[in-house]
Parts: structure tokens; C-alpha cells; sequence
């Protein structure tokens, strides 16, 4: 390998022309520079390919400079390559055999030797001994704890491939620590390596291939580097490369690169194909550094970046790093201490039946309840759990509170002896020996019924080791536990073994449900798990539903069950029973007839969306079927007649279906210009009322004003009376706007959340005031109770003005903007009251 040349930046630095430098650096002959007094001024390529390390170069320096103090300047000398001094040959090894040595002096007088000598030497290391990798087979066939007497320092080795070990990359790190404090300007690297997921291919090969596999990496690597870089093996699956005389970053990322293509490669390990993926950290090494295990430590981090960046294969160290480690740290001191001072608490999403909107039980979700923080979501901490072994004893406590609170209310209430409560089981958990033991003991304690218990596991749970885990489940489901597949569509898991794991359920992924309506492929997949369940005997849960054309859509591919925010958010356990009180136990009528209007209006819509959804997937299913009959006619000419019949009858219901699928759109798109919940008009009937008006108004030159709402702290209101109430607050506040505006020409919209807009053609923006000054007094005397509220202990509402006359100066975009901005100065002002923009 060859040394990467530092000679082109520093004689840059000497100012020498480029002509110079390019001639003497690719001619063939090697061409070595020094001082009067020992210092080596240049080396051109073709020198440090012979000589490699820099090392031992003064020595040549002093064999030169005997030789030379006896001839005139220019005059060439010629000495046989055996003529060098031994220390030199033996760098060297065969390559000098057939050169010879030509040495002479520059003229003093010379411009170029004049740069030369006012140009700083190049840096020269001490003498640096590269250890022997030892041999793998001269280690396999001696025993180890003997070999210390036979090689010298062979603690310092890695017995399987025979690389330096941790130690020993220490105390080359140490001493590049070292000689950079000596030469300011020398830079070195440390790239740490980790196999991405060895653990998965080690369980899944044996330990004997998996050791192959190490061996093979180690030597993959050693193709990627100069003679002088130093590898060593640091863990199971672990490896670090010292670069040492590092001139640019560029070089550093292209080793980096050079790597993670070289493993990419797949290796042929036995009979097997093995494919790898490696996450690569950078650490810079300078004089800073006081340590070498800082530096490791360093490269290390930038690994841990690498991992949760997920987005390239390597990261170069920065402080930044260190402030992220140093916070998940203190995160997981946090939560250790949490652990013992249970700190947590549980929500509970419940799973409604798609037949019969009726619960059959719930999700439990932990939440972390921060002594400093505040609530913590499970996003910011799980993974951390998983990393630390923490979701373990984690991961009981769930199971343990779960079970406890589900027993409490099948003994407080009637009607729950079907409820399902599904508790989340980690890969860390299951790969317990003692893990069925613990679920026994478990359901023992709380005295809960195992029928009462699903177990939710990832599918990325199942490839660590799929034959213990269906010995587990088997077991568990001896006893009456039931197991869901979550996340199902997202993993790893074959089709050809996924009949052999004893679930009963198949969870949706959210991200298919959530693009299901737009997505044909989505929608495609979601069928075939479904399909797929049918067939297996499963049910299947979708999760994430957030809107009704979801759910319509869900329904009509005849999905059993469903969770997500459109059905109910994550609920605490007393909001849980304050609904098992009141809508199970003790059903009660609702009394309020506009709201069982509102609610028919909405059935009616989903069941309209459900028959659009069902007739689409009629027309899917008929185009197969005539496709398959064209096929038929093709190749059939005994039964063509037949086949002809068949054809124009499904061609018929074909025309029939799409007949229906027509009335039904005309149908819905009357209720596509109204909001769902209000019953005011939506933002797409906003948006075209507001550009149909302008244009009017712009011929008429009359003015054109728009009112922006906003509910005062709807979000602490939300959160605080749940999502039910919610909604009921928003149907109140659009009723009353309407009332106010009843007898004025213009439209109310749902704006978006719990903002709405009110368009009033022909009216001033003192009139329009005056009507948003109504509004506010009007939700005022709603009475709507808000305990989170800064402004009042009622709901209220800001609202922002402003009119124009619309012309070609303008446009409706300005429009909502003022208005916004009329809205927006309202809030600070206090909140609860109207403003008019006013032009400047």
C-alpha cells in the first residue's frame, strides 16, 4: 500500500510553481530532498511508494550527506542500491535489487533550492514497529494459554483472526497522540466498526459459521487499507482501523465508503450466501485528545449517531454527539431510578368491533410520568429501554398493571367477560428462560383470567429465534393467552412459517391504514392481509384510523377491528371507567334530539362511504372475473356460446354497478361541501364561495369582508374533557355563529380544527365588526365550562376583520392573510374580543 503523499499541500505553503512540482513528483525515479542540517525537505511519489513509513529516513539523510560533503554542486555520484545503509535495504526488502543510487548537490544559487531551504521539513515519525497479524492457523493449533512464551506480547491478539486486540490499539492510538503533539500539523483517524445485526446471524448460522464470518470480515478489511494502517478486533462483532498520517477528511470518508461497499459484498460462509451491512463512526484524532480512550470513546459515539440517524452507513465525531450522549445518559439514569419509583402510568386505547361499534377491549400504552419533565411519550424513551435491557423490568410492571386493572373492573362491572386486554411483550422479554414462568406467576397474582390476555409481539421479535418463540407461545396459548402480530407488513417475517406461530390476530400497520384512501397499492395491501388473515383463521386489527373515510373503507374490506384517534385517543383509567359507567354499565338515551340528527348525518355518510367502497371493490372483483372469461374465450371454442353468455351478463352487471357507483357519488358529493361534525360548510366550500364572491364583487366594486374565528385554548380543552367533548363544544360554537349571522347574506365555514371563517359580501369592515363583536358575546353566553382557561371560566373566541373591494391589486389570498393577521392581534391583546386590520 502505498503512503499517502503530504509533499503537494506543504510545497504549496513554499510557494513553488506547479510545473516544478508536477515534473518531479511522476517521474519513475525517486527523488528525495534534505537540508545541510538532517531535515527532509521533499519526497516524490515514487519515494514513498519504495520507502513507505518515514520513519527510518534520517538515516538516509546521514548516509547521504557523508557521501556529498566531498563533491561540487550538481556533479552526480552513483552508488549501488547495497551500498544503503542495512536499515534502509531491509525496508525496503527486493525492490532496490536492480537500481542504483545517483546523489549530487543542488546550486546554491538556484531558486529552486533557495524555496527549498526556506521551506519547513516534513513531518518524520519516530521509528514505529507495525505488529504481524498472527497467523489464524498457527493459533488454532497451539494452545492459547501457552502461546506467550512462543510470540512474544500474544495477550495483545485476538485469538480468532489474529488482529492486535483493544489493548494494543491503545497504545498506537497513544503514540499517534503523541507525535501529533510534536508535529501541529499531523492528523490521524480512528474509524470504529460495527456488524449491524450479528446477532441476528449469529443465532441464525451457529457460533462456528459466525466465527468463519468474523474471520472473513477481518480479512475483507485488511484490503481496504495502506500498509501502515493499523486494524484491531475490539468485541464479538466489533472492529476499529487506525489511519495514520491522515491529510485530508476526504481520504478518511472514502476508506469509510471503500468499507461499506467492500461488506456489502454478500460472503459464501459453508453453504450459505451472507449478506452484511456495517455502521462506521469517524473520531479526527489531534493533540487535543489526552487520552486514546477518549478518542475510541469518540468513534464510538459517532457509531451510536449512525444508528439513529439511520440514514448513511457512516458519521463523522462531533461535540454535538457528546451533548446527545451525555442527555441519553442522564435519560437513562432517569429511568432506571423511575423504574424502582414507578413513575409510570398506563393509557388505554380501546378496540372497537367494525360490526357492532362496540368495545371489546383495549391496547394498554405506557406513558412516563417525569418528575422534572412532565408526561414523557413511549416514543422518547422505549428505544432507549430496548438498548439497556431497562424494558424488561419495564415491560413486567406493564404486564402486571395491566392485568391487575383489567381483573379491578370485570369485578367492579358486569358485561367485560369478553374483553381482551392487549399488553406489548419486547424480544428482550421473550428471549427469557424464565419468561413463561414469569407470565404464570403474573396471572396468578392478579387473579386475571388468561383469556382475558393478549399478548402483542413485533415481528422483528420472531427472526431472533423463531423455533424457541413458537415453543413459548405454543405453551402460553395452552393456557388459554391469545397473541397478536403487530406491525404486521413492516418486519421480516416469511409467509412460507408464519402459520406456525399460534396467533390469533394480525395487526394493520398505521402506515398502510393512514394512506389507504389514496393509495392503491395501500389499499391492495391492506386487502391481502386481510384475505390472508380470513385464510389463516386470524382477525385482524387495524390500527391508526384517524378518519371516516378510513374506517368506511376498513369496513368494507370487512376488517374485524380497529383502534385510533378518530375512534378513541389513549385514555387513563378513569376516564376508561367514567365510559365502562356510563355507556355500558348504566346505558342512558341521549336526550338532545339535534344531536341524535347530527349523529344520523353521520351514519348516513359512513354508510354512504361504505357502499361507494363496497360497489368499487364489485367492479374490481368484475373486472377479474371478466378478464378471466376473456382469457376463457381465447382459448375455448367447444363452449363459446357459453362463454359468450356468461361474458355479456357480467358485462351487464358491470354496467349496473357503475350505474349505482354514479348515483352514489352525485349523492355524496352533496354532503362533500359540509364539515361532518358542524354541519357548516368545509374548507373546499370556503375556498370556492370565497373566489366565486371576488370575482362578483370585483365587477360590482362593492366590498367584500371575512371573519376569522378561533376557539380561545381548544387544545388544554381537548385534552383536558376529552375528544367527545371536544366535538360537542365545536357543534355548539358553529351553532351560534350561524344564529348571529342568520338574517346577514354570507357563508359560516369549519375553517380547520377549531378555527371558522364567515364570508359577508357587501359589507364594510366596521359592519363586519360590529357582526364579530356579536359572535364573541354570543359563544360568551354559551356557557360552555373551561377550567384551563386564562380569560374566562366559559369558552371564548377571538376573532380577526377585515374588507376589502376587490380589484386587480388584491387578490382573496390577501384577503385571509389581513384577516389572519387581524386574528393574530387579537390573541395578544388578550384573547376574547374582535379587531379590524386598518390599512396604513
Amino acid at each position: 500500500m502505498q503512503f499517502k503523499p503530504r509533499k503537494t499541500a506543504l510545497l504549496v505553503e513554499a510557494d513553488f510553481s506547479a510545473d516544478s512540482i508536477s515534473t518531479l513528483d511522476n517521474i519513475s525515479n525517486a527523488v528525495i530532498i534534505f537540508d545541510d542540517i538532517k531535515n527532509c525537505l521533499f519526497l516524490n511519489y515514487a519515494a514513498e511508494k519504495i520507502l513507505g513509513d518515514r520513519s527510518d529516513i534520517s538515516i538516509l539523510g546521514d548516509w547521504i550527506r557523508c557521501r556529498t560533503q566531498n563533491i561540487v554542486q550538481k556533479e552526480a555520484i552513483a552508488y549501488k542500491a547495497q551500498e544503503l545503509p542495512e536499515t534502509i535495504t531491509s525496508i525496503c526488502g527486493q525492490v532496490l535489487d536492480d537500481l542504483e543510487i545517483l546523489v549530487s548537490k543542488l546550486d546554491i544559487s538556484d531558486d529552486y533550492w533557495q524555496k527549498l531551504d526556506n521551506h519547513k521539513p516534513l513531518p518524520i515519525r519516530g521509528h514505529k514497529i507495525k505488529p504481524n497479524y498472527l497467523s489464524k492457523n498457527y493459533l488454532s493449533k497451539h494452545d492459547y494459554s501457552g502461546l506467550e512464551e512462543i510470540v512474544p506480547h500474544v495477550g495483545s491478539y485476538d485469538r480468532l483472526t489474529g488482529l492486535p486486540n483493544h489493548n494494543l490499539l491503545l497504545e498506537y492510538i497513544d503514540k499517534e497522540i503523541v507525535f501529533s503533539r510534536q508535529e501541529p500539523s499531523y492528523t490521524f483517524a480512528v474509524l470504529f466498526i460495527d456488524i449491524n445485526r450479528f446477532k441476528v446471524i449469529n443465532s441464525s448460522l451457529g457460533r462456528i459459521l459466525a466465527d468463519r464470518l468474523l474471520v472473513a470480515i477481518s480479512d475483507r478489511l485488511k484490503t481496504c487499507l495502506r500498509s501502515q494502517d493499523f486494524i484491531a478486533r475490539l468485541g464479538n462483532d466489533e472492529f476499529a482501523i487506525l489511519l495514520s498520517n491522515v491529510e485530508h477528511l476526504e481520504y478518511t470518508t472514502n476508506v469509510a465508503e471503500r468499507i461499506y461497499r467492500k461488506l456489502t459484498v454478500p460472503f459464501n460462509i459453508g453453504e450459505y450466501e451472507v449478506f452484511i451491512e456495517a455502521s462506521i463512526g469517524i473520531a479526527l484524532g489531534d493533540r487535543e485528545y489526552a487520552q486514546p480512550e477518549n478518542l475510541l470513546r469518540d468513534a464510538e459515539l459517532a457509531v451510536s449517531d449512525v444508528r439513529r440517524q439511520n440514514k448513511f452507513p457512516y458519521q463523522i465525531f462531533n461535540q454535538s454527539m457528546r451533548g446527545k450522549a451525555l442527555t441519553l445518559l442522564q435519560l437513562e439514569n432517569d429511568l432506571r431510578r423511575a423504574i424502582k419509583r414507578e413513575e409510570f402510568i398506563l393509557h388505554y386505547q380501546p378496540i372497537i368491533s367494525l360490526v357492532d361499534n362496540q368495545i371489546k377491549g383495549f391496547e394498554v400504552l405506557v406513558r412516563w410520568r417525569h418528575p422534572e419533565k412532565g408526561l414523557i411519550a413511549p416514543g422518547k424513551f422505549i428505544s432507549l429501554a430496548e438498548e439497556t435491557g431497562l424494558i424488561v423490568p419495564l415491560g413486567f410492571w406493564v404486564l402486571r398493571e395491566a392485568c391487575q386493572q383489567m381483573y379491578t373492573w370485570q369485578t367492579k362491572f358486569g358485561g367485560l367477560i369478553d374483553w381482551k386486554v392487549s399488553v406489548n411483550i419486547s424480544s428482550k422479554q421473550l428471549a427469557l428462560p424464565n419468561f413463561v414462568a414469569q407470565v404464570k406467576q403474573i396471572l396468578r397474582e392478579t387473579h386475571l383470567d388468561p383469556h382475558n390476555l393478549k399478548l402483542e409481539i413485533t415481528e422483528s421479535s420472531l427472526v431472533e429465534d423463531a423455533k424457541s418463540t413458537i415453543i413459548i407461545l405454543t405453551e402460553l396459548k395452552a393456557l388459554g393467552i391469545e397473541f397478536s402480530l403487530d406491525d404486521f407488513g413492516t418486519g421480516y417475517s416469511s409467509l412460507s412459517y408464519l402459520h406456525q406461530f399460534p396467533f390469533d390476530t394480525l395487526k394493520i400497520d398505521r402506515s398502510f391504514v393512514s394512506s389507504i384512501g389514496n393509495n392503491v397499492e395501500k389499499l391492495g395491501i391492506v386487502r391481502a392481509i386481510v384475505t390472508l388473515a380470513r385464510n389463516l383463521g386470524m382477525d385482524t386489527i387495524a390500527e391508526g384510523i384517524e378518519t371516516v373515510n378510513q374506517l368506511a373503507q376498513l369496513k368494507a374490506l370487512k376488517c374485524q377491528y380497529g383502534q385510533g384517534y378518530f375512534l378513541s385517543k389513549p385514555l387513563d383509567k378513569n376516564i376508561l371507567e367514567n365510559i365502562i359507567t356510563t355507556e355500558i354499565a348504566n346505558p342512558k338515551p341521549i336526550a338532545s334530539e339535534d344531536y341524535r340528527l347530527l349523529l344520523d348525518e353521520q351514519i348516513a355518510k359512513e354508510q354512504l362511504l361504505f357502499q361507494i367502497e363496497h360497489l368499487r371493490q364489485e367492479l374490481e372483483e368484475l373486472k377479474l372475473e371478466k378478464a378471466d372469461l376473456e382469457i376463457m374465450l381465447d382459448n375455448t371454442t367447444e363452449h363459446a356460446d357459453l362463454v359468450e353468455s356468461q361474458l355479456h351478463n357480467e358485462i351487464c352487471d358491470r354496467q349496473k354497478a357503475q350505474a349505482a357507483l354514479r348515483l352514489a357519488n352525485r349523492e355524496l358529493e352533496k354532503l362533500s361541501v359540509l364539515d361532518s361534525l358542524t354541519q357548516v360548510a368545509n374548507r373546499r366550500r370556503f375556498d370556492d364561495y370565497l373566489i366565486q364572491e371576488w370575482q362578483k364583487l370585483r365587477q360590482e366594486q362593492a366590498p367584500l369582508a371575512l371573519i376569522l374565528c378561533d376557539i380561545d385554548y381548544f387544545k388544554l380543552y381537548n385534552d383536558t374533557y376529552g375528544h367527545p367533548i371536544g366535538d360537542s363544544c365545536l357543534q355548539q360554537v358553529a351553532l351560534a355563529i350561524e344564529c348571529v349571522i342568520e338574517s346577514i347574506p354570507g357563508l359560516v365555514a369549519r375553517y380547520g380544527g377549531e378555527e371558522f371563517g364567515i364570508i359577508l359580501p357587501h359589507l364594510s369592515g366596521e359592519k363586519a365588526l360590529k357582526v364579530a363583536q356579536k359572535i364573541a358575546i354570543s359563544v360568551n353566553q354559551l356557557h360552555i365550562v373551561h377550567q384551563q382557561s386564562s380569560v374566562s371560566e366559559y369558552v371564548t373566541i377571538s376573532l380577526g376583520v377585515h374588507s376589502l373591494i376587490p380589484s386587480g391589486e388584491f387578490s382573496p389570498e390577501l384577503l385571509v392573510a389581513l384577516a389572519d393577521k387581524a386574528l393574530y392581534e387579537a390573541k395578544e391583546q388578550g384573547r376574547n374580543q374582535a379587531c379590524l386590520y386598518v390599512a396604513d
